[in-house]
């Protein structure tokens, strides 16, 4: 009856708070207990899942901020997608500032830029295309199809003399609308999409430059790009005027993904100076780190070193016209087999390379694992001579000396004149010797310490197996001139930048020899002419892998060239800077690929 009462005298059924200090009354010590047990497990289970899921949904995430600078060596000239080519400043800079139909992403994949969409013909000659309609120049107004038509035409307009436009020799185009255009080819081409890889200018600003006064335009050093990033201003040396800063912010309108942070970049004239630089704390990454300098630098446990894939061979090419005794192919297979280039990588390029067998890459799908290799093998190169009636003599002191007493005395015999001359000539040693004449060699490279350590190993190799070896250096900036395109030399030791398509037609096609050709060598085959032009035309993995298979089998054989090392491109940064993921480039530039994944700065963030 008491519960009745009280039941009928309250208006609700539940305890109010104030009621609960009632509740020891009602219940016994062991359920009083109980309770407090229970709450205090309530708390701490509550406690112990707030802070699993804190910890566990709490994420450091990069934040926008901070400021990154980079030492380039060399000097801005021409940030302009017309000649950006020609040097790798100018190349990195405008990277980031212009926008393209086509770029590269981290893993080196092309993807589509500036492209919304596509179509290729039946034919594959006609490619349509379709661009984004939200991309805005850095000066605020729309980028259409009328800005690449203007690129275009200026890449293929004799008057700019850009170094772009024998790429597009027999490619037409056809404005469609404000975002549809056409290019369209003479002959298909399997690696088309590889060229369209220029930045697009505006043609607003660049329609009012004369062509010819195109090198002299203010908007080579303050450019207007649809790029991540935009021009900010360049500090200069007060007495000379030359650059010493070039920066760049955040292009806040840009379409893509937006970078965390801007750049600053610092210019040197030397790789030693830039490196002086990143010791001082003066730059916070190093656009490249030569071999020979990386010891250099004081404290690398603070430094990201990040050794990079480059589509880049060092090559002895050989000039068979030059020195007639190249034209036996037993020789030049000797000279190959003659060489370690294992231990020329590690010894003298500190590993900073590797190794390789022809004129297409490992990491390509068209690389060819089974091709002939020359491994190190001084038996067989010492076997292959002695085939060929390259016989060892022994030239001494004495036999120099008498030599020297036969060109002294008055004797009129110009045989044995001749003859004591080479003698003098080839000096003291053990050389290989044929009809009268010593094998002997010149091999030249260019000026740089590298090419040099390496030539010297090549010399001694050569020599340990009786070739006599003329090692001459050529300034560097007379290499062109002077020994490449006369191709003034029997043996040349030099560095190729191949294309991030295996295609090696420019390489190695007949039409491409002479002055004006990349054949250096001046390798002439019917069967490899047919191959690569056959190759070219489709785009069949399969079919090109064939007829590339063919190919390096063809040159594995023959040695028209030794095919010595890939160097690794070294770049460094500080480790502060986080989001690189770069490991195969194919020129510099492109380690800028993930940019707008870097950031230096970061903060706390809960992720439901």
């Amino acid at each position: 009856m008491d519960k009745k009462l009280v039941l009928s005298l309250s208006k609700s059924r539940i305890p109010k708070l104030k009621q609960l200090k009632y509740i020891k009354n009602y219940l016994s010590k062991q359920e009083l207990w109980l309770l407090r047990g229970s709450i205090a497990t309530i708390l701490l289970s509550a406690i112990f899942l707030g802070t699993y899921f804190y910890f566990t949904h709490l994420e450091i995430v990069p934040k926008t901020g901070g400021e990154y600078t980079e030492g380039l060596v060399g000097t801005p000239k021409y940030i302009n997608p017309l000649y950006e080519k020609v040097s790798d400043v100018d190349n990195d800079i405008s990277k980031l500032i212009f926008s393209s139909l086509f770029k590269r992403d981290k893993h080196g994949e092309l993807v589509k830029d500036l492209v919304e969409d596509y179509q290729i013909s039946d034919d594959k000659k006609v490619y349509s295309f379709k661009i984004k309609d939200n991309v805005n120049w850095h000066n605020g107004t729309r980028l259409t199809a009328n800005d690449i038509y203007f690129t275009f035409s200026a890449i293929k307009a004799l008057e700019y003399k850009s170094p772009l436009r024998v790429s597009f020799v027999g490619v037409t185009i056809e404005m469609v609308d404000d975002y549809n255009f056409k290019l369209v080819l003479s002959n298909p081409y399997a690696a088309f999409f590889e060229l369209l890889t220029f930045g697009i200018m505006p043609a607003e600003l660049w329609s009012l430059i004369q062509p010819e006064a195109a090198g002299l335009a203010g908007l080579n050093l303050e450019p207007i790009g649809s790029g991540p990033y935009k021009y900010s201003g360049v500090a200069k040396e007060k007495k000379l005027g030359t650059i010493k800063e070039y920066k760049l912010t955040v292009n806040e309108d840009y379409y893509g993904e937006k970078p965390y942070t801007d750049i600053n970049f610092k210019f040197y004239a030397a790789f030693a100076d830039a490196v002086n630089a990143l010791n001082n704390n003066e730059i916070d990454g190093l656009s490249y780190v030569p071999s020979e300098l990386r010891g250099d630098i004081i404290t690398p446990k603070t430094f990201n070193f990040y050794d990079l894939y480059l589509p880049q061979t060092t090559v002895i090419f050989f000039n068979q016209e030059k020195n007639p005794a190249l034209a036996d192919k037993a020789l030049r297979q000797a000279m190959a087999y003659a060489i370690d280039k294992n231990f020329l990588i590690n010894d003298l390029l500190n590993g900073g390379a590797y190794g390789v067998s022809g004129p297409i890459l490992p990491n390509s799908f068209a690389y060819y694992n089974e091709q002939k290799k020359y491994d190190y093998n001084v038996s067989e190169a010492e076997k292959l001579l002695d085939s060929i009636d390259w016989k060892i003599q022994e030239v001494t002191a004495e036999i120099i000396a008498e030599a020297e007493a036969q060109i002294e005395s008055e004797e009129e015999d110009d045989d044995a004149r001749v003859k004591a001359e080479k003698i003098i000539q080839a000096g003291i040693g053990a050389w290989r010797k044929k009809d009268g004449n010593f094998l002997t060699i010149n091999l030249r490279t260019i000026d740089r310490e590298e090419y040099q350590k390496i030539v010297d190993g090549i010399k001694n190799y050569w020599e340990a197996i009786g070739i006599k070896v003329v090692v001459e250096i050529i300034q560097a900036n007379q290499a062109q001139a002077m020994v490449i395109k006369p191709r003034d030399y029997e043996a040349l030791f030099y560095g190729q930048v191949l294309g991030a398509d295996p295609d090696p037609y420019a390489f190695w096609h007949s039409s491409q020899t002479g002055e004006q050709g990349f054949n250096i060598a001046n390798f002439v085959n019917k069967d490899v002419d047919k191959l690569l032009e056959d190759a070219r035309l489709t785009s069949e993995i399969s079919i090109r892998q064939e007829n590339y298979q063919k190919f390096q089998k063809i040159i594995a054989e023959d040695v028209p060239a030794i095919f010595m090392y890939s160097p690794l491109y070294t770049y460094i940064h500080d480790n502060s800077v986080k989001g690189f993921d770069i490991k195969n480039i194919f020129i510099p530039s492109d380690r800028f690929n993930n940019i707008s994944e870097w950031y230096l700065e970061t903060e706390k963030k809960l992720v439901f």
